[in-house]
């Protein structure tokens, strides 16, 4: 069904699609964030590389990170190179297609690997903390549900899924369940061929709820909380293999345990290429 081509994918909420954008492919975004005196930048490349089957797809993603702590006047710490590198697949384990239209199911898995330097040094010496490192410092492993539902211009998909990260020493990460939502709306409403060009319009809800990790067996009561933002997005599908795409996330929910500081607004700009 090459007419899916048509619908394009949420800037950050999984879908249960495999094919079109999901397919043998490229991405690669910029993203900027900023919480209390830290600002990071990202920018993944993601690769899709193998499709064995219609209903399976495979995906790398290697991450270029910059952190910088930007205490007054001049910033006292920087640390810039590759994060954690993750390798993920994607199942449809349930497909009804429809003229126009899908209804989709999908079981999504991840497991990300210690690539990242996690052992980045303060100027006086000292170990930066873990927000700013690159990586974590561990494997870690997540799986998600995933659902898709089209209905000629209009898309929804959601999903929920948990991550896990193994223990580093006597340091360990709390769990993390993430949820996810978008509503998509497809312009012009009717396509007659995959080289139609569309815009897209995305809104999507994107939250996450961490639990306390804990160092030495003692619950650490700083960490962990529940983080959810607002994110409208376009995309502009310009030819059948080519998509532009940009998004701002807004955090509207910053439940923190204990005393953290809050994120702000994260705009982000990327686009995807399709290997036909």
């Amino acid at each position: 069904m090459r007419t899916l081509t048509a619908q394009g994918l949420p800037f950050h909420t999984e879908t249960a699609l495999t094919m079109g954008f999901e397919e043998r492919g490229v991405r690669t975004f910029g993203a900027a964030q900023t919480r209390g005196d830290a600002t990071v930048f990202v920018s993944p490349i993601v690769l899709l590389p193998f499709a064995p089957h219609h209903r399976v797809t495979t995906k790398v993603v290697l991450p270029l990170v910059y952190k910088r702590y930007n205490a007054s006047p001049n910033p006292q710490y920087s640390n810039a190179g590759i994060g954690d590198l993750s390798v993920a697949a994607k199942w449809a384990f349930f497909a009804s297609n429809r003229p126009g239209g899908t209804t989709r199911l999908a079981i999504a898995g991840a497991v990300s690997l210690p690539t990242g330097s996690s052992n980045a040094e303060l100027a006086d010496g000292s170990m930066a903390p873990r927000p700013l490192q690159l990586g974590k410092g561990v494997v870690s492993g997540s799986l998600s549900l995933v659902g898709t539902l089209v209905r000629g211009p209009w898309g929804l998909s959601a999903d929920v899924g948990h991550t896990r990260a193994a223990p580093d020493g006597d340091f360990r990460f709390g769990a993390t369940t993430r949820y996810d939502v978008a509503i998509g709306l497809r312009l012009p409403f009717y396509v007659a061929t995959i080289r139609t060009k569309t815009v897209q319009f995305y809104l999507e809800w994107n939250g996450s709820i961490t639990a306390r990790s804990a160092q030495d067996g003692a619950v650490l009561p700083n960490s962990g909380g529940h983080v959810a933002y607002l994110s409208p997005g376009v995309q502009w599908v310009v030819l059948p293999q080519l998509l532009i795409e940009g998004s701002v996330q807004i955090p509207v929910v910053q439940d923190h345990n204990g005393t953290q500081p809050n994120f702000g607004v994260r705009p982000a700009l990327g686009a995807r290429f399709l290997f036909f």
